[in-house]
């Protein structure tokens, strides 16, 4: 008989991302789906400074749940750490460890060998195949005939069919019950980049039609099978989505979320129908999007989204080469690009413009135009990262050598190897990079755009429940500053040092 007592399943954070701002989304919302069909459910997310105090953590959640699964979120400059964990959780623990998300979706071989500490691998959507994993333990215990798995047998990796992309009304409410939703409730300035809030992180959406050269979101998506008749962007029902952010701002007590869709305002009417929903519910969380720049375009967008409390825009910009942005399959212009800049400026909403160095065949003249571009839409503030040659990327298909499992740590894109090196030109790309991050503000002694709001926003804050909390991190988060900048040179300084 199935002892209901027993957790069925625990799913781990990884150590190195416990003090992530970052809820661990892709957990709450197996988590939640799993509970609706009667399953026992934990989520192992320690909150300690130190690597080794969240390892000891972990591995006491792993013997005190005595699970039946165990499961693992992979990242790809997690690998090592992925491995090295797993690794100890099987020396305490004889169950079934699965392992899903991006990585182990695009590469499901990379932790499927000879003495694997890893069982099973979970490709793309995690919701249905979890529960028929679950289930045929339920049973008879065989769950090679489950869609969406591989695992390593007989001296080689077996990979059963593509699973359907789910029906996202079937999914439910994230299970925020199962952490520690207080230590999320802490003004940050991660969730909407450089603004102290607090706020979560939600999805109102899933999937990606666009065909980024530097991007694997599209490949994750493709672990899966599309339904006939069914888009292959889906979206959560509305009133899923309104349910959520009330529980967000009633019972959390959460100020501000942002969306983090591949996809949101892919179409003018996503974009639209979220706003006027938003306005009807009558909630009054202040919230941030990333969005795509073809549909910021008209005056009427801006206005909506202002109206119903979007306080800032985060846009793919790139490169200012319209060369590079061809060959980037990136869809949209630069002409598209200056107006939506220009449209959030005139209406007084924040943007956030990223920007990639490394890009494929990057010249010093394309570097210029970039920086050409960024005087002309003066974005409130600018992200600059390395590209880099991720698994599932074109840029790593068209790599002219093969990267080791053991590199995977190094594809850092804010300290990027020169055996990564994509672009044209030969300018050194740790220092470029650097140098980058000074000029444009990621790195500095003084948080400028940290301030450029309007009055909305502090408007939010003195009336916040958690106001005492935003006055005390804006003072010390300031008084900081000047601290970690040097802390960031000198890390700089150091990653030099051991390249040579």
């Amino acid at each position: 008989m199935h002892d209901n007592q027993q957790v069925d399943v625990l799913f781990v954070v990884s150590p190195t991302n416990a003090r992530e701002s970052y809820m661990p989304f892709y957990y709450l919302y197996l988590a939640g789906y799993l509970e609706k069909y009667g399953f026992k459910v934990e989520i192992s997310n320690p909150h300690e400074a130190r690597f080794k105090d969240n390892l000891a953590i972990i591995l006491g959640d792993v013997q005190r749940f005595r699970p039946r699964f165990v499961g693992l979120a992979a990242f790809v400059t997690d690998y090592a750490v992925l491995v090295d964990l797993a690794e100890r959780i099987r020396q305490v623990y004889g169950g079934t460890i699965m392992v899903g998300n991006a990585h182990a979706s695009i590469s499901p071989e990379d932790f499927l060998y000879a003495g694997s500490p890893f069982d099973l691998v979970v490709r793309g959507e995690g919701e249905l195949t979890v529960r028929e994993i679950l289930e045929a333990h339920r049973s008879d215990g065989d769950n090679h005939h489950i869609k969406g798995i591989a695992y390593h047998q007989d001296g080689r990796i077996v990979q059963t069919p593509n699973r359907e992309l789910m029906d996202l009304s079937e999914c439910g409410m994230p299970a925020y019950h199962k952490i520690d939703m207080s230590w999320y409730a802490q003004p940050r300035k991660v969730i909407i980049r450089r603004l102290a809030t607090v706020g979560a992180i939600i999805y109102i959406g899933r999937g990606c039609p666009f065909q980024c050269t530097f991007c694997a979101s599209n490949s994750v998506w493709q672990a899966n099978d599309r339904v006939p008749g069914r888009p292959p962007i889906r979206k959560r029902p509305m009133s899923h989505v309104i349910e959520d952010l009330r529980i967000l701002q009633d019972r959390y007590k959460f100020d501000f979320f942002y969306i983090l869709d591949d996809t949101f305002g892919i179409e003018e009417k996503d974009i639209v129908d979220f706003c006027r929903a938003y306005l009807e519910s009558g909630l009054k969380m202040l919230w941030g999007a990333e969005t795509v720049v073809r549909r910021i375009q008209t005056e009427p967008i801006i206005k909506l989204l202002k109206e119903s409390g979007c306080i800032q825009l985060d846009l793919g910009v790139e490169t200012g080469s319209a060369r590079l942005l061809k060959a980037i399959k990136k869809n949209n212009s630069l002409e598209e690009i200056i107006r939506a800049f220009d449209l959030c400026r005139k209406h007084g909403m924040r943007t956030q413009a990223n920007i990639l160095l490394n890009l494929p065949t990057e010249t010093e003249e394309d570097l210029v135009s970039t920086m050409r571009l960024l005087k002309r839409i003066r974005p409130t503030y600018i992200v600059i990262s390395c590209t880099q040659p991720y698994p599932g990327t074109e840029v790593f298909r068209n790599l002219n050598r093969p990267i080791a499992r053991e590199e995977y740590h190094e594809l850092s894109r804010l300290s990027p190897p020169e055996k990564f090196r994509l672009c044209s030109h030969r300018k050194d790309l740790q220092k470029l990079t650097f140098s980058w991050m000074l000029r444009y503000g990621n790195v500095t002694p003084i948080e400028i755009s940290f301030f450029r709001a309007d009055w909305r926003y502090w408007n939010h804050l003195w009336h916040s429940p958690h106001r005492w909390r935003y006055l005390t991190y804006l003072l010390l988060e300031n008084a900081k500053l000047p601290l970690r900048f040097l802390v960031e040179v000198g890390r700089y300084f150091r990653s030099r040092m051991s390249a040579r």
